[in-house]
């Protein structure tokens, strides 16, 4: 066997080490600042794409444990809670809603395509009996360090109807919109302030210095992971904290969002921010 056989095996080795081993049990806090003042000084964290298998309970309480050392004043969910498509196999939608009401702020959530392939009412349900407000296709008016905020939840894209003119009624800025699909980004021509959205895993197996494999979204990888700005309003798409499909992971570390909306940015010590 020659010398450069040997690496190339060796490289196999390790990419497959790292990312059925390595990468999908870490978990990274993704910082993100915000220049906004209608939003100056509120944190909002948003975990998407749960995908959390029967007996998941040590990683669901690791996420809400991380999350609440983060102390935000919001919390998003952007849906997929469940793995695959049989209820068997995925954690208990009530075990699953009791863990995630224990996130100590107000938290709101939208559905994904394999909540509603395995029983979106049920889910639905489970979250509303412990206090997280679903949304779909409606709006809920909060209040959050003493200013009003419009939260915008959209049905998903794959399993439901999108309605935005119905969502957005009677809302107004500051405005925050949750969606499980990223697509929907371009049919929104409202004013917000921000866009949430999940359901890619960002791509979920990178070869380093190429884009995505494979992205769960008709516009590819422009719109895989990260804050993207190609209209008047900002997204953020979430790598997500699960796997579908092959459970591999590389280059696509599961991520904890963590929002900060600044007057004026300044990076703190010690903490990578991505600024827009």
């Amino acid at each position: 066997m020659t010398k450069e056989m040997l690496v190339l095996i060796a490289f196999f080795v390790f990419v497959l080490i790292r990312s059925v081993f390595i990468e999908p049990n870490s978990l990274e806090i993704k910082r993100y600042a915000i220049e906004d003042k209608q939003l100056q000084g509120i944190r909002v964290a948003f975990l998407s794409d749960f995908h959390l298998k029967r007996r998941d309970y040590k990683r669901l309480d690791k996420i809400v444990k991380l999350t609440n050392q983060e102390k935000p004043n919001i919390v998003f969910l952007g849906g997929d809670y469940v793995a695959g498509h049989n209820i068997k196999k995925t954690m208990s939608p009530d075990i699953m809603a009791s863990k995630l009401s224990l996130l100590n702020t107000q938290t709101y959530a939208v559905l994904g395509e394999h909540d509603w392939w395995v029983d979106g009412k049920l889910i639905t349900s489970a979250l509303r009996s412990n206090g997280i407000r679903v949304l779909e296709n409606t709006n809920m008016r909060i209040i959050s360090k003493n200013r009003y905020i419009d939260i915008i939840g959209l049905s998903d894209a794959t399993t439901k109807q999108v309605n935005i003119s119905q969502a957005f009624r009677r809302t107004g800025t500051p405005r925050i919109v949750l969606t499980h699909n990223p697509d929907v980004y371009y049919d929104i021509i409202e004013n917000t302030n921000l866009v949430l959205a999940g359901h890619t895993h960002g791509g979920q197996f990178v070869i380093p210095f190429t884009k995505p494999v494979f992205v769960s979204s008709r516009y590819g990888s422009k719109l895989a992971s990260g804050l993207i700005k190609e209209t008047r309003n900002r997204m953020i798409v979430s790598k997500g904290l699960g796997m579908t499909g092959f459970p591999l992971r590389l280059n696509c570390k599961p991520e904890i969002t963590i929002i900060d909306f600044v007057g004026t940015y300044t990076p703190a010590k010690k903490k990578k921010f991505y600024f827009h």
